[in-house]
């Protein structure tokens, strides 16, 4: 799966990443748009060949929009302390239209709650779309151990969200609290509809 992924790389990721930041419509462009994503993360070349990498996590090869609101809700759990505190229904909508509908309460109940926010190096704005995507593919990141994994997790997003969650960190958080966030995430999300990134 993930050879096909790079074989296919312009289709796998995001436009922003492409020549022109235009989607690649004829074989023509998507070979040029292969080219050059393969120019610019080489390590990507021989990714699958030498020894096959890991599948990507589930959640990574659904559609963009399912697969971005997957780490808003991950985020929003590693910071489910916090979230307790959105009791207003003014917040309960504002979070739900921007971040992700019908999960609040669900991640209030959780058990998270009772623990630590996780302490990301930076101020992350609980109700912003994009500092949440960008906390969230970050959690991803840290959850998968190979660094062609990292890096096509990345391309599958808008550019600005690779770019935004440069400024932020994990804490001491472990591989296993990164991988049961988004599994949980996951599961929470999978009976929504799917939104734009």
């Amino acid at each position: 799966m993930t050879g096909i992924v790079v074989l296919g790389l312009s289709n796998w990721a995001h436009h922003s990443w492409l020549p022109k930041g235009r989607r690649a419509r004829t074989e023509r462009a998507q070979a040029r748009a292969n080219a050059d994503l393969l120019a610019r993360f080489p390590l990507l070349t021989g990714a699958g060949t030498v020894s096959p990498l890991p599948p990507l996590p589930p959640f990574a090869t659904l559609p963009r929009p399912a697969c971005a609101k997957v780490l808003r809700v991950a985020a929003a759990l590693a910071h489910a302390r916090a979230l307790r505190r959105v009791v207003g229904a003014a917040g309960q909508q504002r979070f739900a239209i921007r971040i992700a509908p019908n999960v609040l309460h669900a991640i209030q109940r959780d058990a998270r709650g009772k623990q630590t926010d996780v302490d990301l190096g930076a101020s992350l704005d609980l109700f912003d779309r994009l500092d949440m995507t960008a906390a969230g593919l970050r959690v991803a990141q840290h959850a998968l151990h190979e660094l062609e994994l990292r890096v096509l997790m990345e391309l599958r997003l808008p550019r600005v969200v690779a770019q935004r969650a440069a400024r932020f960190g994990v804490g001491d958080m472990s591989v296993k609290t990164a991988r049961d966030l988004l599994a949980a995430a996951h599961a929470l999300s999978r009976s929504q509809r799917s939104e734009s990134c």
